[in-house]
């Protein structure tokens, strides 16, 4: 969290800072009262949903497309050395928790999982195939963990934190997929920028990629 005056949410400038942290520390604003913390790139807010209004346009969109990696190149470097490509390449809330990663990915959409539509992409290795996440887009944390520079320690409870990747997704499925039905474009090429978190649902090793969207094109 930064500690630049600049930076600081309205609850910890020092008009006020005394009495929350008091009161943070006997516990009695933290039952009652949501307070979401701003990293330095990240504008604080005082609820999941306004932090989510506040930094999904402007800072988790740019964040992941700017440091975008093509899925292919992306799974071949996690394959060849996973702790080195996670603390270069992506983000996680905590040791022994899974890195989240900013990706983009060019295919032929096709049948999917539940959930999502398969992406045919070029140069995947074998045994690893990709996903595109549809409405709903859920409880995934991709976007959240690889967006920004987020912990546990900047919210005020689990909840929170989770509810801020909740919202993040909420607004990506309203930007992305407007007026845009992947189910119904089987066959049809698409580019799609976004998030993933590089774990298996099942506990062992990771076969599927799915890439939680920030934007999606539509080739012609």
């Amino acid at each position: 969290m930064s500690t630049t005056p600049a930076a600081r949410p309205l609850w910890r400038r020092s008009a006020v800072v005394a009495p929350v942290l008091g009161a943070l520390l006997l516990g009695g604003m933290a039952a009652s009262t949501t307070f979401v913390g701003a990293g330095d790139a990240v504008v604080a807010a005082d609820t999941a949903v306004e932090f989510a209004d506040l930094n999904y346009e402007d800072v988790i969109v740019p964040s992941l497309t700017d440091r975008a990696v093509p899925v292919a190149e992306l799974v071949t470097q996690i394959l060849a050395d996973p702790d080195a490509t996670g603390e270069e390449l992506g983000r996680r809330e905590g040791e022994g928790k899974p890195y989240s990663y900013p990706v983009s990915a060019t295919g032929t959409v096709v049948e999917g999982l539940f959930g999502e539509v398969g992406l045919q992409v070029e140069g995947m290795p074998e045994g690893i195939d990709v996903g595109v996440a549809i409405p709903p887009l859920g409880s995934s944390t991709a976007l959240r963990d690889a967006g920004a520079e987020l912990t546990f320690g900047d919210f005020v409870n689990q909840t929170e934190y989770q509810n801020v990747a909740i919202e993040l997704n909420k607004l990506a499925a309203a930007d992305v997929y407007g007026d845009l039905d992947l189910t119904t474009m089987i066959g049809s090429e698409i580019s799609v920028v976004g998030g993933t978190t590089w774990v298996s649902k099942t506990g062992g090793e990771v076969t599927h990629v799915t890439i939680v969207p920030v934007s999606i094109e539509v080739g012609s």
